[in-house]
């Protein structure tokens, strides 16, 4: 089994089905990530969007909720920084 880097938070569960359209049943992972984490994140799923080769249209709209979500992240640092 992978070694998980501390910081990283993961709940046990067990689930079997889609992951796609199913955000009832879909499971929750908790994460401590520093700043440096989320601009790495950040720049993967730029990154994703722009070589997204095509296919499942859902897979697009979370990738540019996640950008959205990690840059406000990245906006809230900034900001709370200078102060």
């Amino acid at each position: 089994m992978a070694q998980v880097p501390s910081g990283v938070q993961l709940m046990d569960y067990e689930y079997e089905g889609s992951w796609e359209g199913d955000d009832e049943d879909v499971p929750y992972v908790a994460l401590e990530l520093d700043i440096t984490d989320v601009h790495t994140l950040y720049r993967a799923v730029c990154s994703a969007i722009e070589t997204w080769p095509g296919g499942r249209p859902l897979e697009q709209q979370r990738l540019t909720a996640m950008k959205d979500f990690l840059y406000r992240i990245v906006l809230e640092y900034k900001y709370k920084v200078q102060e």
